[in-house]
């Protein structure tokens, strides 16, 4: 229900209300090649088990590798996440030990982004077992290419504690605090939110991160699950770490209800 619109929007009242924590991790861009070690990449070797963006990911005869619901290619592993590694106050989100998302590059860039539950992207999540070996690249395929994909490989570790505040979009804060903003005069008072929190540098926080407020590259978004809850942000993945088509920020997102997890992306 939305509240009365004489609310005053002081920063300092209303900032407990627009604070969530969120965490963030530690990334470890890491290669097997000394040629590309430099003071961003680290030389190291895959862990199929890990968490982390790229690289192989933990396949078992439960969970093998997947294809694309629409073009039935192969999907590209994106991301794997670890439950015992998570803060303890994250743990929950996931059912079990890991959790995954791939996507197919030509049906997610041809707009499948836009989907929460495009067929070609999958989310999953899969319990530590006897692994099998991952697929090999196409001998076929060109030596940049097949280079390119085996330095891909970044590691999330070490998650830390932060504040996070939303966007300061009218139509976010909004959201945030309930209220309708509707009127002009809420919309102004909103406006004047929005200033302070810039001058306090209260910014939503960028990159990867679990839980908090989401980054907007566009427009805010809700999507609701199928069984009509609002879902609500488990990671973030800012354009920074994963690219889609011409860029953007990726998120999974879970429903409070059910537990079912779905991707979107805003380019």
């Amino acid at each position: 229900m939305a509240k009365k619109q004489t609310e005053s929007f002081n920063l300092e009242d209303v900032r407990p209300r627009l604070e969530r924590t969120a965490f963030v991790p530690t990334l470890v861009a890491v290669t097997d090649d000394p040629d590309y070690v430099d003071d961003e990449t680290v030389l190291g070797v895959d862990d199929l088990a890990a968490a982390k963006i790229g690289g192989a990911p933990f396949l078992s005869k439960e969970a093998p590798a997947p294809k694309c619901g629409k073009c039935k290619q192969p999907l590209r592993f994106v991301l794997q996440l670890r439950r015992s590694e998570l803060p303890p106050a994250a743990q929950a989100t996931l059912a079990d030990e890991l959790l995954q998302l791939f996507w197919c590059d030509d049906c997610q860039s041809s707009g499948g982004a836009e989907d929460p539950w495009s067929k070609g992207a999958l989310i999953r999540e899969v319990a530590l077992g006897e692994p099998i070996a991952p697929a090999t690249a196409n001998l076929e395929d060109e030596d940049e290419d097949a280079d390119a994909d085996a330095l891909s490989v970044t590691f999330i570790r070490d998650w830390r504690e932060a504040q996070d505040y939303p966007s300061p979009l009218v139509e976010s804060l909004a959201a945030a605090l309930e209220v309708s903003a509707k009127s002009e005069a809420t919309r102004e008072r909103l406006e004047t939110l929005a200033e302070a929190m810039d001058e306090a540098e209260l910014e939503t926080l960028d990159g990867v991160k679990l839980g908090g407020w989401p980054r907007w590259v566009s427009e805010p978004e809700t999507v609701k699950c199928k069984c009509k809850a609002v879902m609500q942000p488990v990671i973030q993945l800012g354009e920074s770490a994963v690219v889609v088509g011409d860029g953007g920020t990726t998120w999974i997102v879970a429903c409070p209800a059910c537990g079912k997890k779905a991707y979107f992306c805003q380019q």
